[in-house]
């Protein structure tokens, strides 16, 4: 996920961006790449106003320790994507007032298409905020959620994608199994999905009433939609969504 956050940053000239991991090799190969500083952690903290802690959750309880002396000494704003994670947890770590902006961008981030949710502590000031918003606009859409409602957003804006990649597929194998060709059956679902994501965002109308729009009497769609209907696909898509939801909540006591 940081590859894309870095890339949307540089290519909208928000900051330059010094960058550092373990990998070293692959480290270098990525900052010749995208235009990024190669450096240290040492010399982040020392030069950067800003800190983007772009690693697993599980990573930063030995992580903070090491950059808590720096950051308190500067009071560096840092920027978190740590899932499950919050900034009450992140501020633990140090002696100030360190302002903390939680971002949770999803893998849609690698299009330019990502939809991200952003939150803050009581330190962080407006500019702290803006900052975040920008980086989040940088690679996607971007929406002011409140902390105690980002596990949900986390569902419904970073698990979700599999869910709708999972629809997908199962739409093309559909296709394919009525004896259309795979490959194009895949390209055309895509594209569906998108192009009725589009309709959908820019439309007035909800979502019920494009369905509505697409059947007819008698015809074939509708005969599709009971189908679903039967089958309850709502409360199909609520028991994944809840399922998603109990883990975030497992893990976060974790």
């Amino acid at each position: 996920m940081a590859r894309p956050i870095i890339q949307g940053i540089i290519d909208k000239g928000i900051a330059q961006v010094y960058v550092t991991d373990i990998l070293r090799d692959a480290l270098q190969a990525f900052c010749a790449e995208s235009g990024a500083v190669c450096s240290t952690q040492k010399d982040i903290l020392e030069q950067c106003d800003a800190v983007v802690l772009a690693v697993k959750p599980q990573v930063l309880p030995a992580l903070l320790p090491e950059l808590a002396e720096e950051i308190d000494r500067r009071g560096l704003l840092v920027i978190s994507i740590a899932a499950g994670k919050k900034t009450e947890y992140i501020g633990s770590f140090f002696s100030g007032e360190i302002p903390i902006v939680r971002i949770f961008p999803n893998l849609n981030a690698r299009v330019k298409a990502a939809v991200s949710a952003y939150c803050a502590n009581k330190y962080a000031k407006p500019e702290d905020i803006a900052l975040a918003k920008s980086i989040c606009l940088s690679f996607g859409s971007a929406f002011a959620v409140p902390e105690e409602k980002i596990n949900i957003f986390g569902v419904l804006g970073g698990c979700a994608p599999a869910y709708t990649f999972m629809y997908i597929e199962a739409l093309a194998k559909a296709a394919q199994a009525a004896g259309f060709d795979p490959a194009q059956a895949l390209e055309i679902a895509a594209k569906m999905t998108e192009g009725s994501a589009k309709l959908l965002a820019s439309s007035d109308d909800a979502p019920e009433t494009l369905v509505k729009n697409v059947c007819s009497p008698g015809g074939t769609t509708i005969e599709g939609v009971n189908s679903l209907r039967k089958d309850d696909l709502a409360s199909i898509v609520k028991k994944a969504f809840d399922a998603s939801l109990k883990r975030d909540g497992e893990l976060a006591g974790s």
